[in-house]
């Protein structure tokens, strides 16, 4: 493939690239925004109607107090009469106020009063199951009773205003103690009335807004809700967060729970989502654009590269083509002072390190056992022995051309590139120590001394070295540093490990839990089944605490049958939770060796750093104490509190 061809392969990427890299920040950043305007604009009819539908319960909750702080209410509730039924509640009068059932109970929920309004239910509620008229009569003075509308206490303010689901029949249930008007009387009972929400009402709280509005029937799924308002006896609103139903329409909902806290009622509003599917159109005008632009950009970059460097590096690439035949220089001619420039007189002093190196003897690197390499200045490998290619899985044709910085992770790539500098600079030899990747993937530790290339007049050009495979030293090492952080029986963390993970968790975290852990009644076991069965215990501990824990490393074993557990940024109620956890999964029996042991459970401290203690160690004696404050009190699981 000429040049020509790579540089149509190079440049046809990078056009797909910066299309792909448009389209996705337009689509990351520009959708999203017209994305979370759909999302307020939805959110705002939410609160539209969940306002609306509070201010419709307040409006007649108002009316049936009205009712129910009347002389004539109280009196009659105290001496019943017909003619206060005939005057108060006739038909015309209920359907003026809204109402479709309105019921006077005594203290005993005995029905002194009533008028309904359940007639043409089927038609009033369409395509929904309507039970019978008596059977919902019974449910909504049932209902109204349990979810307390009797429970006055002589308190004339007590009322009910929820939105329910009864005998499957969605209403507005509402109730106001019965007393004089100045409400001063002890109330002598209640008035319950209640609004069916029929598809007459239902379209009258959609008018005026921006999103279709339904009644939903059908079970309550999942668990993303959030509170809408506090949380009160009267009952509470939760919703849902935003569901996309597809790409142009989304949906909320409304799920209202009476005061006992059960769900009631589901209102979903699903809206289009307008901002979005415009924001779609003008993207794509977008990118047809920029098509353009970038089509346009690359041909004229095209153009430029065919005058100004290709037909350039043609010429180069015959002259170097030609070296070494007869009768021809061995040198490239002058090619200008910009980057093919520098390339040509590179070349040329490459030539000259060839011509030197003639003589390097080839057979002395082939023979050794340690990797040997030379770099450039740019750090890109140019001469390596047959060890190095064994060492790293490589063949010489693979790694001669690759910059270092293929063989290192990130983390060592900097530390390697100081150290380099400091070869180059000081003129000494240098050792660097790091896991170097193999072809296949794997990590080999290895160990590399680097000195610098220098030509006769003391010029840098580049740099030697020799690579060592050190992999059996650092499993060593790192095999004598785990014995030493490493409790053997239990495989946690032991107490040095613990001291020195405190202190940095206390310097640096903002927040530290610890919880300090002792096993009631362990000392039985040794004395009944011995030692290697207590050690074995202890072991089961160790598995079963590092299954409980999102970081195993985080538990301690401090001796004998102490433990500990940090938690570093965590919240009190993560620390509590994580203590019940560990007292039930410690706490349940064992059976090690045939043997069933059911009498061992833990004892749990727990304190707060900065909030019981200001340093590591005062942390610690807090927790010491907490821990046996659970001891004596039973508590099992006990939080530091200042004496």
């Amino acid at each position: 493939m000429n040049l020509r061809a790579r540089l149509l392969w190079l440049c046809l990427p990078l056009f797909i690239a910066s299309l792909a890299g448009v389209w996705l920040l337009s689509d990351m950043i520009l959708l999203d925004r017209f994305d979370r305007g759909d999302r307020q604009h939805l959110a705002d009819e939410v609160r539209i109607v969940h306002n609306r539908v509070a201010y419709e319960k307040q409006r007649n909750l108002d009316i049936v107090h009205s009712y129910a702080w009347w002389d004539a209410s109280y009196q009659f509730m105290r001496l019943p009469q017909a003619r206060f039924i005939e005057d108060n509640l006739d038909q015309d009068l209920l359907g003026i106020l809204g109402f479709d059932y309105v019921l006077f109970v005594d203290r005993d929920g005995h029905i002194l009063a009533q008028q309904w309004k359940l007639d043409e239910l089927s038609e009033r509620l369409p395509g929904q199951k309507v039970p019978d008229v008596p059977r919902l009569r019974d449910g909504i003075l049932r209902t109204a009773i349990e979810l307390g509308a009797l429970d006055i206490d002589g308190d004339p303010h007590h009322s009910l205003d929820q939105l329910l689901q009864i005998e499957g029949v969605p209403q507005l249930l509402l109730s106001y103690p019965i007393s004089n008007t100045a409400g001063t009387a002890e109330p002598a009972g209640v008035v319950i009335a209640g609004v069916l929400l029929d598809n007459a009402r239902m379209y009258n709280l959609q008018t005026q807004m921006g999103a279709s509005l339904r009644l939903a029937q059908d079970p309550v799924q999942g668990k993303d809700w959030r509170t809408l308002n506090i949380p009160t006896g009267r009952g509470a609103t939760l919703l849902s967060s935003r569901r996309l139903l597809d790409e142009n329409s989304q949906q909320m909902s409304l799920l209202y729970l009476d005061s006992h806290g059960k769900p009631q009622l589901r209102l979903e509003l699903t809206s289009a989502r307008p901002l979005y599917q415009q924001g779609q159109q003008s993207i794509r005008l977008f990118l047809y654009l920029t098509l353009a632009l970038l089509g346009g950009a690359i041909l004229l970059a095209y153009l430029a590269l065919e005058f100004r460097i290709i037909r350039r590096v043609t010429s180069m690439n015959r002259e170097v083509a030609a070296i070494g035949q007869d009768d021809t220089p061995s040198r490239l001619s002058p090619q200008g002072q910009d980057e093919l420039g520098q390339l040509a007189s590179e070349m040329n002093r490459t030539l000259d390190r060839l011509e030197q190196s003639e003589a390097r003897d080839r057979a002395i690197l082939d023979a050794i056992r340690d990797g040997y390499f030379e770099m450039d200045t740019h750090g890109l490998i140019r001469t390596l022995n047959p060890a190095l290619c064994r060492m790293l899985g490589y063949s010489a044709e693979q790694l001669s051309g690759q910059h270092f910085s293929v063989l290192l992770q990130e983390q060592d790539l900097r530390r390697a590139q100081g150290l380099y500098r400091q070869a180059r600079d000081d003129e000494q030899e240098t050792t660097f120590s790091a896991p170097f990747k193999r072809r296949d993937g794997r990590l080999v530790s290895c160990e590399t001394r680097l000195s610098a290339i220098r030509d006769g007049q003391g010029e840098f050009q580049g740099f030697r070295g020799i690579l060592r495979d050190i992999s059996d030293q650092v499993a060593y090492q790192k095999q004598l540093i785990d014995l030493a952080y490493r409790d053997t029986l239990t495989e946690l963390g032991n107490r040095k490990a613990f001291n020195e993970q405190l202190q940095q968790a206390v310097v640096h975290s903002n927040r530290v839990a610890l919880l300090y852990i002792d096993l009631d009644r362990f000392k039985q076991v040794n004395d009944r089944f011995g030692h290697a069965l207590g050690d074995a215990l202890l072991s089961t501990v160790g598995e079963r605490m590092r299954s409980s824990l999102r970081q195993p490393d985080q538990a301690f074993r401090l001796g004998g049958d102490e433990f500990a557990v940090l938690l570093e940024n965590a919240e009190p109620d993560q620390a509590d939770a994580l203590g019940m956890r560990l007292l039930a999964v410690l706490g349940a029996e064992y059976r090690l060796s045939g043997q069933l042991i059911d009498f061992v459970t833990p004892s749990i401290g727990i304190a707060f750093y900065p909030q019981d203690a200001g340093d590591a160690d005062a942390l610690t004696r807090a927790a010491d104490i907490a821990m046996y404050q659970a001891k004596q009190e039973r508590n099992r699981c006990y939080r530091y509190t200042a004496a």
